[in-house]
Protein backbone atom coordinates (compact mmCIF):
# COMPACT_ATOMS: atom_id res chain seq x y z
CA UNK A 1 0.00 0.00 0.00
CA UNK A 2 2.66 2.62 1.03
CA UNK A 3 4.59 2.31 -2.23
CA UNK A 4 1.34 2.43 -4.31
CA UNK A 5 0.54 6.03 -2.33
CA UNK A 6 3.92 7.83 -2.89
CA UNK A 7 3.66 6.65 -6.73
CA UNK A 8 0.64 8.75 -6.77
CA UNK A 9 2.11 11.50 -5.21
CA UNK A 10 4.36 11.87 -7.55
CA UNK A 11 2.10 11.64 -10.39
CA UNK A 12 -0.13 14.47 -9.16
CA UNK A 13 0.19 17.28 -11.21
CA UNK A 14 1.54 20.62 -9.66
CA UNK A 15 0.58 23.74 -10.68
CA UNK A 16 3.08 26.96 -11.78
CA UNK A 17 3.12 30.36 -12.21
CA UNK A 18 4.62 31.89 -15.45
CA UNK A 19 6.91 34.78 -14.42
CA UNK A 20 7.97 37.58 -16.95
CA UNK A 21 10.87 40.04 -16.83
CA UNK A 22 9.69 43.09 -17.85
CA UNK A 23 11.99 46.18 -18.32
CA UNK A 24 12.84 49.55 -20.01
CA UNK A 25 16.01 50.03 -21.95
CA UNK A 26 17.45 53.39 -20.98
CA UNK A 27 19.95 54.94 -22.92
CA UNK A 28 22.64 56.02 -20.48
CA UNK A 29 24.69 59.48 -20.53
CA UNK A 30 26.86 59.79 -23.35
CA UNK A 31 30.68 59.31 -22.34
CA UNK A 32 33.05 61.55 -23.64
CA UNK A 33 36.65 59.88 -24.29
CA UNK A 34 39.74 62.26 -24.42
CA UNK A 35 41.65 60.84 -27.50
CA UNK A 36 45.31 62.45 -27.12
CA UNK A 37 47.01 63.04 -29.68
CA UNK A 38 49.44 60.75 -30.91
CA UNK A 39 50.74 62.61 -33.45
CA UNK A 40 54.66 62.92 -34.39
CA UNK A 41 54.65 66.15 -32.91
CA UNK A 42 55.11 65.06 -29.22
CA UNK A 43 57.17 64.11 -26.07
CA UNK A 44 56.67 60.23 -25.41
CA UNK A 45 58.60 60.63 -21.92
CA UNK A 46 61.18 62.97 -19.94
CA UNK A 47 63.47 62.18 -17.08
CA UNK A 48 65.95 64.63 -14.82
CA UNK A 49 69.37 62.48 -15.24
CA UNK A 50 71.73 64.54 -12.50
CA UNK A 51 71.24 61.63 -10.29
CA UNK A 52 71.93 58.86 -12.59
CA UNK A 53 70.03 56.99 -15.34
CA UNK A 54 69.08 54.69 -12.28
CA UNK A 55 67.81 57.07 -10.04
CA UNK A 56 66.36 59.40 -12.95
CA UNK A 57 63.36 61.77 -11.90
CA UNK A 58 60.61 61.00 -14.58
CA UNK A 59 58.50 63.93 -15.17
CA UNK A 60 54.70 64.08 -15.98
CA UNK A 61 53.68 65.29 -19.77
CA UNK A 62 50.81 66.88 -20.41
CA UNK A 63 49.90 66.47 -24.33
CA UNK A 64 46.80 68.49 -24.05
CA UNK A 65 48.50 71.76 -22.28
CA UNK A 66 51.88 70.67 -23.85
CA UNK A 67 53.58 70.98 -20.48
CA UNK A 68 56.15 69.25 -18.70
CA UNK A 69 56.12 69.23 -14.83
CA UNK A 70 58.84 68.22 -12.72
CA UNK A 71 58.50 67.55 -9.39
CA UNK A 72 62.07 68.27 -7.90
CA UNK A 73 62.90 67.50 -4.02
CA UNK A 74 64.83 70.43 -3.07
CA UNK A 75 67.63 68.22 -1.06
CA UNK A 76 69.47 67.33 -4.41
CA UNK A 77 69.84 71.21 -4.25
CA UNK A 78 70.16 71.50 -8.36
CA UNK A 79 70.65 74.87 -10.17
CA UNK A 80 70.64 73.36 -13.33
CA UNK A 81 68.80 70.13 -14.90
CA UNK A 82 70.39 67.28 -17.19
CA UNK A 83 67.11 66.07 -19.07
CA UNK A 84 66.79 62.84 -21.11
CA UNK A 85 63.94 62.88 -23.78
CA UNK A 86 62.12 60.10 -25.85
CA UNK A 87 60.89 61.08 -29.06
CA UNK A 88 58.97 59.58 -31.90
CA UNK A 89 61.17 58.51 -34.71
CA UNK A 90 62.37 60.90 -36.99
CA UNK A 91 61.72 63.98 -34.30
CA UNK A 92 63.89 66.93 -33.86
CA UNK A 93 63.60 69.17 -30.56
CA UNK A 94 64.83 72.31 -29.90
CA UNK A 95 66.88 73.98 -27.80
CA UNK A 96 68.37 70.05 -27.98
CA UNK A 97 68.26 67.84 -24.87
CA UNK A 98 71.49 67.85 -23.80
CA UNK A 99 71.67 71.58 -23.22
CA UNK A 100 70.91 72.31 -19.41
CA UNK A 101 67.51 73.31 -17.94
CA UNK A 102 68.03 76.07 -15.19
CA UNK A 103 65.83 75.83 -11.98
CA UNK A 104 65.49 79.40 -11.20
CA UNK A 105 64.39 81.48 -13.96
CA UNK A 106 61.98 84.31 -15.14
CA UNK A 107 61.70 82.69 -18.18
CA UNK A 108 60.73 78.86 -18.17
CA UNK A 109 62.64 76.76 -20.48
CA UNK A 110 60.02 75.81 -23.80
CA UNK A 111 60.75 72.73 -26.08
CA UNK A 112 59.94 73.14 -29.81
CA UNK A 113 59.04 69.61 -31.28
CA UNK A 114 58.77 68.81 -35.08
CA UNK A 115 57.87 65.83 -36.16
CA UNK A 116 58.73 63.60 -39.33
CA UNK A 117 55.61 65.08 -41.26
CA UNK A 118 56.51 68.70 -40.47
CA UNK A 119 53.94 69.31 -37.82
CA UNK A 120 55.29 71.24 -34.69
CA UNK A 121 54.02 71.57 -31.15
CA UNK A 122 55.94 73.49 -28.21
CA UNK A 123 56.30 72.26 -24.46
CA UNK A 124 56.76 74.18 -21.19
CA UNK A 125 58.74 72.41 -18.48
CA UNK A 126 57.04 73.79 -15.16
CA UNK A 127 59.24 72.91 -12.06
CA UNK A 128 57.83 72.29 -8.98
CA UNK A 129 60.52 72.04 -5.95
CA UNK A 130 59.05 69.94 -3.21
CA UNK A 131 60.50 71.94 0.06
CA UNK A 132 59.28 71.84 3.87
CA UNK A 133 58.49 74.86 5.13
CA UNK A 134 61.56 76.79 6.28
CA UNK A 135 60.63 78.34 9.65
CA UNK A 136 63.97 80.35 11.71
CA UNK A 137 63.52 81.58 15.62
CA UNK A 138 64.61 85.09 16.58
CA UNK A 139 68.08 85.45 16.20
CA UNK A 140 70.48 84.94 18.71
CA UNK A 141 74.24 85.19 19.78
CA UNK A 142 76.63 83.11 19.95
CA UNK A 143 76.12 81.84 23.82
CA UNK A 144 72.50 80.77 22.76
CA UNK A 145 70.80 84.36 24.69
CA UNK A 146 67.67 84.77 22.92
CA UNK A 147 65.78 87.98 21.92
CA UNK A 148 69.32 89.94 22.15
CA UNK A 149 68.12 93.45 20.19
CA UNK A 150 71.40 94.72 19.80
CA UNK A 151 74.33 93.30 18.17
CA UNK A 152 78.12 94.26 17.87
CA UNK A 153 80.20 93.54 13.87
CA UNK A 154 83.27 92.84 15.33
CA UNK A 155 82.20 90.75 18.01
CA UNK A 156 79.55 88.94 17.50
CA UNK A 157 78.10 86.52 15.27
CA UNK A 158 74.23 85.35 14.79
CA UNK A 159 72.93 82.20 15.37
CA UNK A 160 69.48 81.06 13.68
CA UNK A 161 67.68 77.98 15.29
CA UNK A 162 64.56 76.70 13.04
CA UNK A 163 63.38 73.95 10.82
CA UNK A 164 64.07 72.28 8.00
CA UNK A 165 67.48 74.42 6.98
CA UNK A 166 69.34 72.60 4.04
CA UNK A 167 72.76 71.77 5.48
CA UNK A 168 74.89 73.72 3.09
CA UNK A 169 76.60 76.97 3.18
CA UNK A 170 76.03 76.55 -0.75
CA UNK A 171 71.94 77.01 0.08
CA UNK A 172 71.52 78.69 3.02
CA UNK A 173 72.36 82.33 3.25
CA UNK A 174 71.92 85.10 5.52
CA UNK A 175 71.16 88.66 5.16
CA UNK A 176 70.93 91.78 6.81
CA UNK A 177 68.15 93.64 5.06
CA UNK A 178 66.24 97.05 5.68
CA UNK A 179 62.74 97.62 6.06
CA UNK A 180 61.89 97.52 2.76
CA UNK A 181 63.95 93.89 2.49
CA UNK A 182 66.48 95.64 0.90
CA UNK A 183 69.85 93.18 1.12
CA UNK A 184 72.41 95.22 2.47
CA UNK A 185 75.09 92.85 3.76
CA UNK A 186 75.65 89.07 3.11
CA UNK A 187 76.35 87.45 6.36
CA UNK A 188 79.97 85.28 6.03
CA UNK A 189 80.10 81.81 6.99
CA UNK A 190 80.80 80.66 10.57
CA UNK A 191 83.22 78.12 9.49
CA UNK A 192 85.74 77.26 6.42
CA UNK A 193 83.27 74.12 5.62
CA UNK A 194 80.42 73.79 3.84
CA UNK A 195 78.12 72.07 6.34
CA UNK A 196 75.96 73.91 8.83
CA UNK A 197 74.87 72.88 12.56
CA UNK A 198 72.05 70.38 12.62
CA UNK A 199 68.80 72.29 13.44
CA UNK A 200 71.34 75.60 13.31
CA UNK A 201 72.97 78.00 11.43
CA UNK A 202 76.10 80.12 12.33
CA UNK A 203 77.27 83.66 10.29
CA UNK A 204 79.55 85.79 11.25
CA UNK A 205 79.03 89.92 9.72
CA UNK A 206 82.78 89.48 8.55
CA UNK A 207 85.82 87.18 8.03
CA UNK A 208 88.01 90.48 6.75
CA UNK A 209 88.19 93.80 9.19
CA UNK A 210 89.00 95.33 6.32
CA UNK A 211 85.62 94.66 4.52
CA UNK A 212 82.92 96.15 6.79
CA UNK A 213 79.13 96.47 6.51
CA UNK A 214 77.97 99.56 5.55
CA UNK A 215 75.19 99.25 8.33
CA UNK A 216 74.43 102.43 10.68
CA UNK A 217 74.08 102.66 14.10
CA UNK A 218 70.68 103.18 15.43
CA UNK A 219 68.72 101.62 12.75
CA UNK A 220 66.22 98.62 12.49
CA UNK A 221 67.73 96.03 10.47
CA UNK A 222 66.08 92.09 9.76
CA UNK A 223 67.76 89.11 9.17
CA UNK A 224 66.70 87.40 5.85
CA UNK A 225 67.86 83.31 5.60
CA UNK A 226 67.37 81.88 2.05
CA UNK A 227 67.48 78.31 1.94
CA UNK A 228 67.67 76.96 -1.98
CA UNK A 229 63.82 77.56 -3.14
CA UNK A 230 62.29 79.44 -0.05
CA UNK A 231 63.34 82.71 2.49
CA UNK A 232 62.54 83.50 5.37
CA UNK A 233 62.40 87.37 7.30
CA UNK A 234 62.90 87.51 11.18
CA UNK A 235 60.02 89.83 12.77
CA UNK A 236 62.36 91.15 15.75
CA UNK A 237 64.41 94.13 14.20
CA UNK A 238 68.17 94.62 15.87
CA UNK A 239 70.46 97.83 15.92
CA UNK A 240 74.08 97.79 15.41
CA UNK A 241 76.46 99.45 18.11
CA UNK A 242 80.16 99.65 18.73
Amino acid sequence: MLPYMLLKMMLMPTSCTDEEERWTDVKGDPITEIITDRGNNRIISFSVVNPGEAQAIHSTINNLDKTITVYLPSYYEYQYLEVNMDLPEGTKVVPAEDELVPVFTSTPTTYTITGADGTTAKYTVKIEIQQPELFVNEYVDPFGTEGTPVVQILASGVKLTGRNFIPSYEVTKLYVVDAQGNKLWQMKQYNDGYDIFSFSAAFVFVSDLSDLPPLQENTDYWFTMECYNLSYTTKTPFRITN
